[in-house]
């Protein structure tokens, strides 16, 4: 039997679908759109967005009640989530504590005594479950549930393109051969902080005895050695930091809220003590160091290409007076 969806329920989801057209490419933000359109539109206490990550069901939005769980994790094989998932079709629990559909202790975690969840997929493929749920019995009905139905009608392709978004700016912004952040990654970064007056320096890094390396052992051991030196670095800056490869064998760390010279050039010291140590590789020990050069916003200059400019050019410096 077809369930008739009321005419102002079907105008508030041409109204969601337009919010999200509207809405910028990420997926947390599709999301979050989807959360409380869906709450709000069944009189729901929470709404959640769970996306399928292995045997999983992981909260990865949510609006109401359930803004405090955004992270929880679920058995996929032990919840109605997951369980709807597999079976491609809405379900409903009108008590949860009477069904044995559901996780218990989860749901009592969270406060849901009745809930409905319906499947997100895309070309067939399963992308998770939008889910609300309600500290009353049987908070839901059909009606409910066809309007979680022509929510995720409307944002299933969303949240998948929203995916590959994320996916291609990640490739985009990324080095190819490290997996570090690449130039277009910092500029973008420093033009953030100078744009909100945050102070940070930037330092230029260029390896020594790399050329000879990739000369005699060949070009594969010269991309395992930098492939080590970019986890070396990573290793070696703070989380609010960015390690990041501009090409060949240079690197530049961005240090973030640094803004004392001295400061910089401590971290700095750090990061190539790291950087010289020997590297195992096939049998043999490789020796490299690296020469760094650091430029401090905004005392030393005021624009991202200013300030690698003068970053380059100091460890150049650097290096001729270490060579005399």
């Amino acid at each position: 039997m077809k369930i008739e969806v009321p005419r102002e329920r079907l105008l508030a989801v041409i109204g969601v679908q337009q919010e999200i057209v509207e809405t910028h490419a990420a997926l947390n933000d599709v999301m979050n759109v989807v959360a409380n359109a869906a709450a709000r539109l069944t009189a729901a206490d929470a709404a959640v967005v769970e996306l399928h990550e292995g045997d999983e069901m992981v909260y990865r939005a949510g609006a109401g009640a359930a803004t405090g769980h955004v992270g929880l994790r679920l058995d996929s094989h032990r919840s109605l989530s997951g369980l709807c998932v597999r079976l491609n079709r809405t379900l409903r629990a009108d008590d949860c504590e009477l069904d044995e559909r559901v996780d218990k202790e989860a749901c009592r975690r969270v406060g849901a005594r009745s809930m409905l969840v319906t499947p997100l997929r895309f070309r067939g493929d399963p992308l998770g479950a939008l889910k609300v749920y309600s500290s009353r019995v049987a908070a839901f009905d059909e009606v409910s549930a066809e309007t979680l139905q022509l929510l995720v009608g409307l944002i299933a392709a969303s949240m998948q393109r929203a995916r590959e978004y994320e996916g291609l700016t990640q490739r985009v912004l990324q080095d190819g051969l490290t997996g570090l952040a690449n130039r277009d990654h910092v500029e973008a970064a420093m033009e953030a902080k100078i744009a909100g007056q945050k102070p940070f320096a930037l330092a230029f890094l260029d390896l020594n005895g790399f050329k000879r390396i990739n000369d005699e052992e060949g070009h594969a051991c010269g991309d395992r050695v930098l492939k080590v030196i970019a986890r070396r670095l990573s290793a070696s800056v703070r989380d609010c930091d960015i390690a990041a490869r501009f090409g060949g064998d240079e690197f530049v760390v961005l240090l973030d809220g640094v803004a004392a010279p001295e400061d910089a050039h401590d971290q700095v010291h750090r990061v190539l003590q790291h950087i010289s140590e020997p590297i195992a590789d096939r049998g043999r020990t490789l020796r490299i160091s690296a020469a760094a050069g650091v430029a401090v916003y905004p005392d030393d200059a005021a624009s991202p290409s200013s300030l690698i400019s003068v970053a380059d050019s100091r460890m150049y410096e650097g290096k001729r007076t270490t060579e005399v």
